[in-house]
């Protein structure tokens, strides 16, 4: 009976605490980038307001619209869903249950 229970036990610590790295990073990460976002566009906002610059919105508007799409679509390009799941049920659920701690308290 334990072995058997114990190699599972393992995978879903193991997940877990991976899960948990993996989703507290990514959260600092998105908070870094996002001040950084957020500091470059007031500085343009500023610059504008002084007439220092001029920003051309249509232009801005195209880029975005652009750089979104390309996003969007390298995500329905993935095709390695399948290595994931090859990894087994606790494993993976230790793994996204770990991340989603992770980012909670992040």
């Amino acid at each position: 009976m334990m072995e058997g229970l114990l190699p599972a036990m393992a995978s879903i610590g193991g997940g877990f605490f991976l899960g948990a790295i993996i989703g507290y990073f990514a959260k600092k990460i998105i908070k870094i980038l996002m001040f950084v976002a957020g500091g470059i566009a007031a500085l343009l906002l500023y610059l504008q307001q002084q007439q220092i610059i001029s920003i051309n919105l249509d232009k801005l508007e195209e880029s975005s619209n652009f750089i979104l799409t390309s996003i969007l679509s390298s995500f329905n390009n993935v095709s390695q869903i399948g290595d994931a799941t090859s990894l087994g049920i606790p494993m993976v659920g230790g793994l996204s249950a770990g991340f989603a701690i992770g980012l909670m308290k992040g």
